[in-house]
């Protein structure tokens, strides 16, 4: 009888009414964007008091591409759906006219880079999207092809490479390369193709180093998929050794170096870092934020290059297993419900 009492006294308590620390304390512990949102609009003060800002950290979706398109690109339709391996959530995306039929690359953080044309990429105009927050920011057009300080950026080193500053709204090129990917570390970039050296420069386009190659990679005869992440403040190069079986591989090295070398360091220990790679690019998030239960640090999640399927590599025990998906095509999104420029 006292049991009965006390469910419906906690049925007709007013929850509104619970202290504001409280309340954004349990958001920050909410693993899910969609469950935060619904947490967030059960009450007006709950409402007012957690800003859509305040989201806690966010791992990353598997967002559906074209079946018909490429395996890089991704033509926006007016639909796109969403898949968490992590947390199960699944919905999707409506995106607005304005941005349907431009084309985008992943992986993405929040904000997807869009352009008319993959193979006019940047060349015109672009700008970044968030689908969840239906925000655009136009990037303005880059400068004319024919200064050479200023080539036309095409998305992980097709052509070149550059960054914009969205504070100082400018662009920053680096010298006209064909890279296999290439990441931004300190004012550094750093560029690489499968085999061959790895170049270092300032942002001004200036060469300061040369990373030599691997040895390994270069007496085989299909090299490795290659990645360079910056992950923990430092760069990794990540090298994915495709098997027809359950049996691909990943040899992972840090870039080290001594008062007048850089070179490459192998190792089997990223710490609480979790890799995310896509078919041509990635990233590192730590395992740190997020609750043990959801994801543990020293893996790499990565799309299988044949067919985008998701699978799960544990770097010390050196195993794979593939991870169900409802896509045939997809990418890493990682949701944010912030602002480009807050």
């Amino acid at each position: 009888m006292c049991d009965e009492r006390e469910r419906e006294r906690e049925m007709k308590r007013d929850w509104s009414d619970i202290p504001s620390e409280l309340v954004h304390a349990i958001s920050k512990r909410i693993p899910g964007l969609c469950d935060f949102v619904r947490f967030r609009a059960a009450y007006k003060k709950w409402h007012s008091s957690i800003p859509l800002s305040d989201a806690p950290p966010q791992l990353p979706w598997l967002l559906e591409g074209n079946v018909d398109g490429q395996a890089k690109t991704t033509n926006l339709q007016e639909e796109h759906r969403f898949y968490s391996l992590f947390t199960g959530e699944r919905g999707t995306i409506y995106v607005k006219p304005s941005c349907q039929g431009k084309r985008f690359r992943g992986p993405s953080h929040g904000h997807l880079l869009l352009c008319k044309s993959i193979y006019t990429s940047f060349r015109l105009s672009s700008h970044l999207f968030n689908p969840l927050t239906d925000e655009e920011f136009l990037l303005p057009p880059q400068p004319s092809p024919a200064d050479w300080q200023w080539q036309p950026v095409h998305n992980c080193g097709f052509e070149s490479w550059a960054f914009y500053d969205a504070h100082n709204s400018e662009w920053i090129a680096a010298e006209r390369r064909f890279s296999h990917s290439c990441a931004y570390l300190g004012g550094l970039i750093f560029s690489s193709r499968g085999g061959d050296c790895t170049e270092i420069f300032y942002v001004s386009g200036l060469k300061v180093h040369e990373v030599p190659p691997l040895l390994e990679e270069m007496q085989i005869r299909w090299p490795p998929t290659s990645y360079l992440i910056e992950s923990d403040g430092g760069l990794l190069r990540v090298s994915l050794y495709l098997d027809c079986s359950d049996h691909s591989y990943f040899r992972i090295y840090k870039l080290m170096h001594d008062e007048t070398i850089y070179f490459w360091e192998e190792t089997s220990n990223i710490g609480d870092q979790v890799l995310f790679l896509d078919v041509a690019d990635g990233f590192s998030m730590s395992a740190t934020s997020f609750p043990d239960d959801l994801i543990k640090g020293n893996s790499i999640y990565f799309l299988y290059p044949d067919n985008c399927q998701p699978c799960r590599y544990d770097i010390q025990q050196g195993s794979m297993e593939r991870l169900l998906c409802p896509f045939q095509i997809c990418t890493w999104f990682v949701p944010t419900l912030n602002r480009v420029l807050n």
